[in-house]
C-alpha cells in the first residue's frame, strides 16, 4: 500500500479502520444491552462504580470509532490514530473493569482478582510481544502498558481490595 503521509509511519488503512469499527459497534451494542438489563432488573442493586464505568465506556468507544474511520482515508491521520487509540483503550479498560467489578460485586472477590491478574498478565505479554517484534518502540509500548495497568489497578483492583464494591 502506498504511503501518502510523510508524518505518519503507516499508510491509510481502510481495512484496519473497518475492522475496528465492527468490533467497536459490537462492543457498544453489548454495553447498551448490559445497561438496559441492569436498568430493567434494578439499578439500585448494582454499585455506582460499575454503572459509571459501563456508561463512560460508551462515548469513549464511540469517539474512538469516529477517529478510526478517519484513518481509513485521511492523508494525515497520526492525530486521529493517537486519539482513537487512547479513547478506544480507555473505553475497553472501563469495560474490562466493569466485568471484574461485577464479578466481585456478586461475592466472587477472589475470582475477580484472578480475572484482573489474568488481564494484566495478558496485556503485559501483548506489549512485550509488540516490543520484541518492533525494535525501537520500547518507550512507546512501555508507556502504554503502564497506562493500561494503572487504569486496571486504580479503577478495578483497588475498589475490590478496599471493599468499595
Amino acid at each position: 500500500m502506498k504511503k501518502l503521509c510523510d508524518a505518519c509511519p503507516f499508510p491509510e488503512n481502510p481495512a484496519k479502520a473497518d475492522a475496528r469499527l465492527h468490533i467497536n459497534s459490537f462492543l457498544i451494542g453489548c454495553l447498551l444491552t448490559v445497561l438496559t438489563l441492569i436498568w430493567t432488573l434494578n439499578p439500585e442493586k448494582i454499585d455506582l462504580i460499575i454503572i459509571s464505568q459501563l456508561v463512560l465506556a460508551i462515548p469513549l468507544i464511540f469517539f474512538a470509532s469516529l477517529s478510526f474511520s478517519k484513518i481509513g482515508y485521511k492523508k494525515d491521520h497520526k492525530l486521529w490514530d493517537s486519539f482513537g487509540w487512547y479513547t478506544n483503550n480507555i473505553g475497553y479498560l472501563l469495560f474490562l473493569n466493569a466485568v471484574g467489578l461485577m464479578v466481585a460485586f456478586f461475592s466472587f472477590r477472589i475470582l475477580a482478582l484472578v480475572y484482573f491478574g489474568l488481564v494484566i498478565l495478558l496485556s503485559s505479554s501483548y506489549y512485550i510481544i509488540n516490543i520484541i517484534s518492533q525494535p525501537g518502540t520500547l518507550k512507546e509500548h512501555l508507556s502504554k502498558l503502564i497506562l493500561f495497568i494503572l487504569i486496571l489497578v486504580l479503577l478495578g483492583v483497588v475498589p475490590i481490595i478496599r471493599g468499595i464494591v
